[in-house]
Formats: C-alpha cells, sequence, structure tokens
C-alpha cells in the first residue's frame, strides 16, 4: 500500500512538473535552424547619463562576456563619440579607443547602477535616466557568403546586417508597444515578440532577400556587397525619447553612402515627434539665420551647396540633455566629403523658439 501511494505522488509531481514546463514554455526563446550563413544575436542596450549631459550607450551581448560602449560627450558646442569593444569580467571593463586626435580609454566597473570610473584619466559616474523605460533589446541578424568558385584576387564577398530594436515593455503599455511599433516600421509593420525569434528572423531574412538576389557576386560586373543597420539611444527622460538608425551600403566603387534617421517620441501618448510640432514656425528668419551661422562657423560658405535655399521644413533632428540638433544628410546641404551636418541649439538657444507645450521637453 505505501509502495503505491508512493508512485501516485510522483507521478503527481511529475504531471505538475511538466504542467508548470508546458506554462512558461510560452516566454522561453525558441531554438531555430539557422544555416551556416546566418547569425542572430541578442544584445540588451542600457542608456547611462551623468551630470554633465554625457551619455553612454551599453550593449550587452546575450550569453556573452561582450560588451559595446558608445561615449557620446561634447566639445564647443559639438557632438562626439568614442566606440569601446572589450569584455566585461565581473563587472569590470578595460578598452581603449584610437582616433585621429589620440588613445582614449574606458576602465571601470558597469553594474545595475551604472558605470563608474575613469575616461581618459577623467573620473566619470553614470548612472541610469529618469525614464519609464528600462532600456531596450536589440536583436541583429547577419548573412555572410563568399563564393569560392572563383580565383582568390575575383572572390566577392556578400556581406548584411540588419536590426530590430524593442524598447523593454514588462508593464504592458500601450505607448511603448505603439512606440516600438513605428521604430521598426521601416521593416515591418506588425508588433514583435522578442520571444518569437523565428518571426525575427524570418521578417529580416527576407527584407535582405531582394538585395541578395541583385549581387551580381563574381563576374565582369561583380563587387563586394556591404550593409549594415544599428540603433542607438540619443535620450530618455520622463517626456522624451530620443533615438537613431545608423544606415551604411557599399555596392562597389570609391566609397559607400551612409545617413542616420532621428526619431523623437512624447512618452505621454506615444506619438512620433515631427520638428513642425515644436517649433512656433519653421519658417522663422531669425532661427534660420542663426542655423546658418552655426553651419559656417564649421566650414566656409564654399564648402556648402547653397544656404541662401537653407529650410528647417521635415528637418532631420533629435534631442539630447543638452538641446535640440538640427541634421542634414550627405548631399543634403553638403558634398560627401563634409559628411553628415549638425549644428547643436542649447536649451537655452532653442527655448525662445519652441511652442508653450514643449518648453519643458528638457526636463
Amino acid at each position: 500500500m505505501k509502495k503505491i501511494i508512493f508512485k501516485i505522488i510522483i507521478l503527481i509531481m511529475i504531471s505538475i512538473m511538466i504542467s508548470c514546463s508546458n506554462e512558461n514554455s510560452g516566454t522561453k526563446k525558441e531554438n531555430i535552424q539557422l544555416s551556416e550563413n546566418e547569425r542572430l544575436e541578442i544584445f540588451d542596450i542600457r542608456y547611462l547619463t551623468s551630470e554633465n549631459g554625457e551619455y553612454l550607450n551599453v550593449l550587452l551581448k546575450e550569453n556573452s562576456k561582450s560588451v559595446f560602449v558608445d561615449y557620446i560627450f561634447y566639445t564647443n558646442q559639438s557632438i562626439d563619440a568614442f566606440t569601446f569593444d572589450t569584455e566585461i569580467n565581473e563587472g569590470y571593463i578595460k578598452a581603449e579607443a584610437i582616433d585621429d586626435y589620440g588613445t582614449n580609454y574606458i576602465e571601470g566597473n558597469l553594474s545595475d547602477a551604472g558605470f563608474n570610473g575613469k575616461i581618459y584619466d577623467r573620473e566619470v559616474n553614470f548612472v541610469s535616466a529618469k525614464s519609464p523605460f528600462s532600456g531596450a533589446k536589440i536583436i541583429r541578424y547577419s548573412y555572410t557568403v563568399s563564393p569560392t568558385n572563383a580565383s582568390e584576387e575575383d572572390i566577392k564577398t556578400f556581406e548584411y546586417y540588419s536590426s530590430i530594436f524593442l524598447f523593454n515593455n514588462d508593464s504592458k503599455s500601450a505607448i511603448i508597444d505603439k512606440i516600438n511599433l513605428d521604430i521598426n516600421s521601416e521593416i515591418t509593420d506588425a508588433k514583435l515578440d522578442i520571444n518569437k525569434l523565428s518571426d525575427v528572423k524570418n521578417i529580416l531574412s527576407n527584407n535582405m532577400l531582394p538585395f541578395y538576389n541583385d549581387w551580381p557576386g563574381e563576374g565582369e560586373y561583380g563587387y563586394n556587397y556591404y550593409s549594415i543597420s544599428e540603433y542607438g539611444i540619443d535620450y530618455l527622460s520622463e517626456k522624451i525619447a530620443s533615438i537613431n538608425k545608423y544606415l551604411y551600403e557599399y555596392t562597389g566603387g570609391a566609397h559607400g553612402v551612409h545617413g542616420k534617421i532621428y526619431k523623437v517620441y512624447s512618452l505621454s501618448n506615444g506619438e512620433r515627434l515631427k520638428i513642425e510640432d515644436i517649433l512656433i514656425d519653421v519658417n522663422n528668419l531669425d532661427l534660420i539665420n542663426k542655423v546658418k551661422e552655426k553651419l559656417l562657423s564649421i566650414a566656409d560658405e564654399e564648402s556648402y551647396f547653397n544656404l541662401d535655399e537653407l529650410s528647417l521644413q521635415e528637418n532631420n533632428f533629435y534631442i539630447t540633455s543638452k538641446g535640440l540638433t538640427f541634421t542634414w544628410g550627405i548631399y543634403e546641404i553638403a558634398p560627401y566629403v563634409m559628411g553628415d551636418s549638425e549644428v547643436l541649439f542649447s536649451i537655452d538657444e532653442i527655448m525662445p523658439y519652441l511652442k508653450d507645450e514643449y518648453k519643458s521637453i528638457f526636463e
């Protein structure tokens, strides 16, 4: 009798365990099949800010020690950045970044509380911004292929990297869902579930196919193809979310083309803000002349196409704790060699031109 009761208890326990497993299976990430040319990577992204308005975009690769840190700072009202690629060991990171101006380095402790350490011999302390957003996830899909049916010097490669960006939404907020849907509107018009990786993979790989099908590979007209899209956070506050998407594509020739798409959202309703929404008058001559003055402080008038026709209508812009930055991509107001053009208006400078309902946008 005792043995029968014991067996019954064991069977009940097994049944409970299976039931719990089935209930939780919907929250677990699925195992999906990828070809040898495909990769699917998941990153946690955190936005950390300091008292002086500098900020870090920290990308932590899932199930890995890999960490990528974008350090964004300000020099003479211009925005600059260093990118560090390193590993995290028990919360400690250390890395160097080298550019035309010398060597910069980051060293310190990264934790849930933020980052505390040194950047270029300067003590720094970065903490999470006061915002409804706790962070975000980036799912990156890549497809690379290098055919081997040609001689070594004729081999051409195809490299494609595309990403989906989703703010964390543990609270099931309809506003955050709305923002996430708009951020990824160029990729899909459907709501995405971070746990349904097969759906994400199918969306990104299907978007890649037209480019791959048009790529000639080897032969007389063959070329190396490279394409990448990546996301970053420019600003998070209790009222505003400002993000960017960097795009680069090379299809042969002297150089590729690149640019950034900026999106600014109101957290009160999830609406994407246009420059016309927040400025009293985009045709204000005083403001336009001040924009011109700032552009001419970067380069002389001959470096631009025609500043007399400069317009702020439908202008690409983004917001940080320092103020509002107007931006123009390559070929918009200047040749390729000039790169992107940006002018930063500090909070005090831009305040007289803002509509009353947006004068508190930087608080």
